[in-house]
């Protein structure tokens, strides 16, 4: 799971947070972003995600990964 919600969500008491599910292999679309050593995050895919379901942090993505995530995640939400 890569959780992409702002601090300010990730910080309130709502149930929710945003994420997208990483996949294990290459989905194989333009808005697939591959996530070193944790598979793809596909930008199609976002979903609201519940606190509950959400374990503890394993890592970090890198500040390029993450600038990819947010280019793919504009693209398809046409921001």
């Amino acid at each position: 799971m890569l959780l992409l919600s702002s601090d300010g969500i990730n910080d309130s008491p709502r149930p929710w947070l945003l994420g997208i599910e990483l996949r294990e292999r290459d989905p194989g679309d333009l808005l697939a972003i591959p996530v070193h050593g944790r598979g793809w995050a596909y930008a199609g895919d976002l979903s609201r995600i519940y606190r509950a379901w959400v374990g503890k942090q394993e890592g970090t993505v890198d500040a390029t990964t993450l600038s990819r995530v947010d280019g793919a995640l504009r693209a398809a939400l046409d921001l």
